[in-house]
């Protein structure tokens, strides 16, 4: 049988009165006042001085004092404490029962206010007042206590999920056999529903895709995370063509709460010898490849977003890359930045930036570009935003007029 009094619960009062024969009193009747599972811890002082010193010392719910008293009266030290910030309900005894001193009384901060003499039921209904008060006061620190406690555990859990989800980017400068990769990811919150990677299938050929799934959080980064996982050399045959694979992550997709989410995908593959690119795209954003002389997007056959019908059919396009040209893949999130004034920044002038830019090496050419991204969204969170940047070997390197195009950047 479990203890009674291991659900009792102990409220610490602080009784300031400097008459004996009053203290004893007041502190017989306060014993006799604790309501059911609850226990008084009653502490006396004989002034407000000596008071003001036990404070300093120990922690008090209720302080219950007299008015006037030697070294400092109750009034004095209802004062001290509040200036101090003390949390302790405070209640005056006085023979004063003017409505001014009421008012007074009150203003100096204390809580409650009882005039001498009192009845003991006047008393105990006050008191038992006070400990309802102070009761829900400390139910409701409690809570916030527990619920700042389960928000840094989940803020944790999200900061370690975060850093899970980043080093499964591929890592800074990437090169197969002189083929350069760069990349840029920003989440809009901690978790991102974006997700990319590249790496070697063979001797000759790297594969690589890049993944947004809608929505943004925990739920969609989850999701991000199995599709990656779906797609990973270890459980993916990449000797299969983009195709082939496309349609076993559409089967992968799983959406258990039928919240309507879906994925746009785009997989790839690029032989690094003979320049030949592979591409399958489900419903993402079209690449960009950057020549010399311009800037054009590929028409890869597309098919719906994975996660919408099972059923779904996806094609592989075949494309020649040339030497001196970089292949550019990115989320919706890059394009659709808003901007306060000026609106969406828009996949057109972000073509034309691309344009701008063409010429510089792709590490600067990232920098750059990212800058004006987020100048254009003034530094604030809004999508996800992933760049996958392909530079074939002999890509020229940065001209003259580099460090000029970044200065005369500018919003139009």
């Amino acid at each position: 049988m479990q203890n009674a009094s291991a659900d009792t619960k102990k409220l610490s009062i602080l009784l300031v009165e400097d008459t004996f024969s009053e203290r004893y009193y007041i502190a017989s009747l306060l014993q006799s006042f604790a309501p059911e599972g609850v226990e008084f811890v009653i502490t006396q002082c004989e002034d407000g001085l000596t008071a003001l010193d036990t404070c300093k010392l120990h922690n008090f719910d209720l302080i219950i004092s007299d008015w006037r008293m030697p070294n400092m009266s109750g009034v004095d030290l209802c004062k001290r404490l509040k200036e101090a910030n003390n949390p302790s309900f405070f209640m005056l005894l006085t023979g004063n029962d003017k409505i001014q001193d009421m008012v007074y009384a009150m203003e100096t901060g204390a809580d409650d206010y009882i005039t001498k003499p009192f009845l003991a039921s006047v008393l105990k209904v006050k008191v038992q007042a006070a400990v309802r008060l102070i009761q829900a006061k400390q139910s409701i620190i409690d809570s916030k206590q527990k619920l700042e406690s389960i928000l840094n555990d989940k803020q944790s859990e999200l900061e370690q999920a975060a850093l899970l989800q980043q080093s499964l980017l591929p890592k800074e400068n990437l090169a197969f056999n002189d083929w350069h990769v760069r990349h840029y990811f920003e989440p809009a919150a901690e978790l991102a529903g974006d997700i990319f990677q590249c790496f070697n299938i063979t001797d000759d050929w790297i594969g690589f895709y890049i993944i947004d799934v809608s929505g943004h959080g925990a739920r969609s980064a989850l999701l991000s995370f199995t599709l990656a996982q779906g797609l990973s050399p270890q459980r993916m045959d990449w000797l299969l063509p983009p195709e082939t694979l496309m349609q076993r992550l559409n089967l992968l997709f799983d959406d258990p709460a039928n919240l309507g989410q879906f994925a746009t995908v785009i997989i790839g593959k690029i032989n690094t010898k003979t320049h030949q690119l592979q591409l399958c795209n489900a419903g993402h954003p079209m690449p960009i490849v950057m020549t010399k002389f311009e800037v054009k997007a590929l028409d890869v056959p597309s098919g719906l977003p994975i996660g919408i019908d099972k059923n779904s059919q996806y094609k592989t396009g075949q494309f020649q890359l040339n030497s001196a040209e970089k292949l550019l893949l990115f989320s919706d999130g890059v394009y659709e930045v808003n901007h306060p004034q000026h609106g969406m920044f828009g996949l057109e002038r972000f073509k034309q930036r691309c344009f701008e830019y063409r010429e510089m090496p792709a590490n600067k050419f990232l920098e750059h570009l990212t800058y004006v991204l987020n100048l254009w969204k003034q530094n604030e969170p809004q999508d996800d935003m992933s760049l996958l940047l392909f530079s074939a070997p002999n890509y020229g390197d940065a001209n003259s007029e580099v460090e000029d195009l970044f200065a005369s950047d500018r919003i139009n």
